[in-house]
This record gives structure tokens, sequence and C-alpha cells, in this order.
């Protein structure tokens, strides 16, 4: 059986949406450190794994910034955590697959962890690998959107020695039609309008907003108001350093810390966009 064609058929038992492969070299412009080859200096390919995010769990976003605060546990849980817990199970069984049934190393890298926190930077990527194995295009939210389900897909990489043919980057329709919905819908205002972060993959050229990570981090952690989360503090808008974050995070009430779930509790620029739900953005 073809190498394509098995993994394949691995990930259809395991019920994951989106497959790509994509060549080492496509990552020659990520920082240095986060390369594949740093984490797999033996690397010839990165495998990338997507799941759709259920639309209930979207809905459930939806209601907790409508003001039903409860429901965005079950988007954290449904729309973040199990969505994450999936994608590593089905690596795990194309890892398995790859090393008892052609002898190379294969490397996964978590479905959302690990990070530096202090840097607000993943080890790799898995955005940035999706986009390397052609399953989408960047959207000006940083998320790689999908012609089907737009930006609502969670992602997983898998780094291996093997050498698989990569498939080509997307070359269909531009899915981002610069609308910035999501820049006019972040509730702390992290996301800016104009300034840019350059995207160079092979011939594909693209760029996306400019995140303040600190000021995003303090609304995917429901620190502040507009979030459905717990202290409710005012929005830190002059807060660019993790210092500044960290000293907000220490205000949060012990008791509600009780209640924390790791997971996001924002990503509205992700559930409101208009691309993969059937309209224009225009």
């Amino acid at each position: 059986m073809e190498v394509k064609e098995a993994l394949q058929k691995v990930v259809s038992e395991n019920d994951i949406d989106y497959l790509g492969i994509s060549s080492v070299q496509r990552f020659e412009n990520v920082p240095e450190g986060h390369k594949p080859i740093d984490l797999l200096p033996s690397a010839r390919s990165v495998i990338v794994l997507g799941l759709r995010i259920p639309s209930g769990a979207i809905r459930a976003n939806d209601r907790a910034f409508e003001g039903l605060r409860h429901a965005i546990y079950s988007y954290v849980n449904f729309g973040y955590n199990k969505v994450n817990e999936h994608l590593d199970f089905s690596a795990l069984a194309v890892v398995r697959y790859i090393e008892r049934n052609y002898g190379f190393i294969a490397y996964a890298i978590p479905a959302s962890w690990p990070r530096d926190e202090y840097l607000m930077m993943g080890a790799m990527s898995n955005r940035y690998a999706a986009v390397c194995a052609g399953l989408g295009e960047f959207g000006w939210s940083g998320f790689v959107l999908t012609a089907q389900d737009g930006p609502r897909v969670r992602w997983i990489s898998i780094i291996t020695e093997m050498e698989i043919e990569p498939d080509p980057l997307y070359h269909g329709p531009k899915l981002c039609k610069g609308c910035k919905k999501c820049v006019d819908t972040c509730p702390v205002g992290a996301l800016a309008r104009e300034e840019s972060v350059e995207v160079k993959i092979g011939e594909y050229r693209s760029a996306y907003s400019l995140r303040n990570k600190a000021l995003c981090r303090s609304a995917t952690r429901g620190l502040v108001r507009g979030t459905p989360g717990r202290l409710q503090a005012d929005i830190p808008y002059s807060i660019k350093t993790m210092e500044e974050w960290y000293e907000l995070n220490k205000k949060d009430d012990p008791w509600q810390r009780m209640e924390i779930a790791r997971g996001n509790y924002c990503y509205r620029c992700m559930t409101v966009c208009p691309a993969g739900k059937g309209e224009h953005c225009e």
C-alpha cells in the first residue's frame, strides 16, 4: 500500500478530518529553534492532522459571550481540550504505525503543548505546519483558514525521518477577504488592523495581524472584562510584556482559580470568522 494511502487509512480510522504532508524545507523561514530539524535533526517530512471543532462547541462560545457565562466551559472542554486529546491520540496512532511498519522515527508535537510560556511561543507552530502541508491559508487573525470549516479546526504535527511526497500548497480561492471582523470582535483589541507578520513558504506569500500576545493572553485566560471568565478586571491596554501579564494573573481570586480548566476562554477571532460558513467576508 502506498504510504499516503496507508496514512489516510490510519487517520480515517481515528476520525480525523484533515491530513497533509509537508517537506521540512518549507519551514526554512521559521525562527531558529522552532524548525522541524531543530527538534529532530534527521527529519525529512512533517505530517499534519486536523480535527474540526464541533458546531455545538462554537455555539457554546457564542452563548458565553452573549451572557450565559457557564457555557464557556462547554466550549473549553469540547471545543479545545477534548479536541486536542483526540488529536494527540490520533498522532500517537500515526507515530506507532510509522515506527512499526517502516522503522523510521516519528516525533509528535502535541496539539496545544509544549510551549515557552514566557515567550508565548510553541515548540513548533502547528498552524504554520498546516499551511506548509497545503491544508489552508493564513487569515488575518493568524488562524489557518480551510475552505470547508474556515478557522474552526485544530491541528497537530508529526515530524518524521521518513521522506514522504509533500502535498501542494493551497492554491484555491482566497479564503480571507480582509473584512477584519476578527479585529473588530476581539474583546481586548489585541489584533492590529494594519501591522502584520509576513509569511513566506516556498512560492506562498501571506500576512496576518501583529498580535499583542500579552493582551491576548489576558482574554484567553478569562481575566478581563468582555470575556466570560473569572476575574473580570479592567482591560489592561498598556501591557506589552510577559512580566506585566504575570502581575495581572496574580490578581485572580484563589477561589475562582479552583474552577479554571486548562484551555482558552476567548477565541472570538476564530468563532466569528465568516470563512467556511458559506458566507462572503467583504
